[in-house]
């Protein structure tokens, strides 16, 4: 009786996180994810360089998709990939404080700004004094920029489609909901700790786990 009730509380979990999910794709998230299942020697996972492996392989994932990124922005010269990701940011915010974009898309500040003014030159964002704080900024896309981020949303489509297409869909949701999970907790804990030193990240996780 216990195992059915933390069943039902995974699956209430589970739903609430990702309400469109069927009962397969919960099945599958609950067999594989690591809280679902009962590791016989967990100090034998720890060592033996499965860490390692996955972050290998996002790595890996990572620097080709670069590169079918900035393949596929040849067709929009003069906008840079790093672009996009600001773009997109502001873009979800409507308007938001230019250090709070650098932050959200992990850059350091003096670079992200910089990234900024080169797409402020461009004519893609427009900015103004916030009104309640006069040393900081506002920005929001133009015109132009809505227009230009729909065409780089269009063309680096692509690029996504290349790399992950072979994929079954039912692999890529299943995909999905293993790393959101682990995304939104390190995008807090950057966010929350950004200067840091990785020891003192470390030492929170682990009372944090406890």
């Amino acid at each position: 009786m216990k195992a059915v009730v933390e069943l039902i509380t995974a699956w209430a979990d589970y739903e609430s996180k990702n309400p469109a999910a069927s009962a397969a794709e919960f099945c599958s998230y609950f067999l594989l994810n690591s809280k679902g299942m009962v590791e016989e020697h967990p100090e034998e996972t720890e060592h033996s360089g499965t860490e390692e492996q996955l972050a290998g392989l996002v790595n890996q994932l990572h620097a080709i998709h670069v590169i079918y990124a900035k393949a596929a922005l040849k067709k929009i010269p003069g906008i840079e990939l790093e672009w996009f990701y600001f773009m997109k940011e502001i873009d979800q915010r409507k308007e938001a404080r230019k250090s709070d974009i650098v932050s959200a898309v992990f850059f350091e500040q003096s670079t992200g700004i910089d990234i900024l003014n080169r797409i402020k030159k461009a004519g893609l964002i427009l900015e103004r004094n916030d009104p309640l704080d006069k040393r900081a900024r506002l920005i929001k896309l133009s015109p132009k920029g809505e227009k230009t981020l729909f065409s780089l949303q269009e063309v680096l489509s692509r690029a996504d489609q290349l790399l992950y297409k072979d994929l079954a869909g039912s692999n890529k949701k299943m995909l999905i909901n293993l790393l959101s999970d682990t995304g939104k907790k390190h995008a807090t804990l950057i966010s929350e700790n950004r200067h840091k030193h990785l020891e003192e990240l470390t030492t929170g996780q682990h009372q944090e786990n406890k």
